[in-house]
């Protein structure tokens, strides 16, 4: 599961690309979610088989947006949603080559 996606994610004020990058030890999961134009670290996410969980704030100027995403990677192909504050947030990426 380690690299890094391009992905889109609907949010309440439109579509928004970034990436997500992932660093996976044993069934840990750690790494950054890159979007509305800020780098979000997370780390203590979770791996079992395709499908991954992990938590994080996404901090965009003095808001900060604590989220947690769930998703599963089937070849290149990143499918997750994002359970906020302000609702679900779908996500969809691929592999960056």
């Amino acid at each position: 599961m380690n690299g890094t996606y391009n992905i889109t994610m609907q949010t309440p004020m439109g579509m928004e690309k970034g990436t997500i990058t992932f660093t996976q030890d044993g069934d840990a999961l750690s790494g950054s979610l890159n979007i509305l134009r800020g780098s979000n670290a997370f780390s203590g996410g979770k791996i079992e088989a395709n499908a991954f969980v992990f938590s994080g704030e996404i901090k965009k100027l003095i808001t900060k947006i604590p989220y947690t995403a769930k998703g599963t990677i089937e070849g290149d192909h990143l499918t997750a949603v994002a359970d906020t504050k302000y609702g679900k947030l779908a996500i969809e990426g691929n592999r960056a080559l």
